[in-house]
């Protein structure tokens, strides 16, 4: 039976992840950190990533850290790198820039396998057998260490998200925090303006609507009470998997003794 083409970038992440996070110590998270896909090793060592069916210059765009990131510390991956389906003779120009650059990209390529072909990019062999050679003829195809000041943000758990998706729905760590505000507001039956204030982000999103826009909270029965409204956006069944360790640490902190203070 003939393999069925990649014909979406979701496709061509589905494949990548599933091939990466049989490595030992790598763990994908789709849509983190502003890549389609971060690679993390459990010592700590990133791999950025973004998908493209076609090499062209919007993903060299994406993949490329912005003016001014390194001068400001902005959090990065120790290492960036683009998969694509396919490379053409117009393409192949960007893909020498890029790996120029410190950007490795990958090809998905069809395997004849026993249970039959599959798609896969040689993940162990393209990207960690360099670094366990001496490079032949003087040319080494390692990955290129970014050495970041600061390394991204992790998720606090993988989710299932799709990767490669257009307009994706992202976690990211204001996303992290607002779910367990949700969380402690459900809990306890309200928020304050200072508990929203101790997770980290600003309580104007919460209670100060913009524009002619509902306001997510209305005001409580007691003075500095806020509840939730039907205007709540719904980032708990955005990251179903996440609001509940969300809820679990809300509910673990709430039976935590009370240290008396002299």
């Amino acid at each position: 039976m003939e393999l069925e083409a990649i014909t979406t970038e979701t496709q061509l992440c589905a494949v990548f992840m599933l091939e990466f996070n049989s490595l030992p110590g790598w763990t994908c998270h789709p849509e983190a950190a502003g890549f389609d896909v971060l690679v993390v090793h459990e010592d700590g060592r990133q791999i950025g990533v973004e998908a493209k069916l076609a090499l062209n210059a919007k993903v060299a765009d994406q993949i490329l850290p912005s003016m001014g990131d390194e001068f400001y510390g902005r959090p990065g991956p120790d290492h960036r790198l683009v998969i694509v389906s396919k490379i053409s003779d117009a393409s192949e120009g960007i893909r020498k820039m890029l790996e120029h650059l410190g950007v490795r990209v990958l090809v998905a390529s069809k395997y004849s396998r026993v249970k039959g072909c599959s798609h896969g990019f040689s993940i162990d062999s393209e990207l960690f057998s360099p670094e366990k050679h001496m490079p032949r003829w003087g040319y080494s195809n390692r990955m290129f260490d970014w050495w970041p000041t600061e390394r991204c943000r992790v998720p606090s758990v993988v989710t299932s998200l799709p990767a490669g998706v257009p307009s994706p729905i992202r976690l990211t760590p204001w996303k992290e925090s607002a779910l367990r505000v949700i969380a402690q507001m459900r809990q306890q039956g309200f928020i304050t303006a200072k508990q929203i204030a101790s997770y980290g982000i600003g309580v104007t999103a919460w209670t100060q609507a913009p524009g002619s826009k509902p306001g997510w909270l209305a005001r409580g029965t007691s003075r500095g009470q806020w509840i939730e409204t039907e205007h709540m956006p719904a980032f708990d069944k955005q990251h179903p998997d996440v609001y509940a360790l969300a809820v679990a640490e809300v509910a673990a902190k709430a039976l935590e003794p009370l240290e008396l203070t002299s």
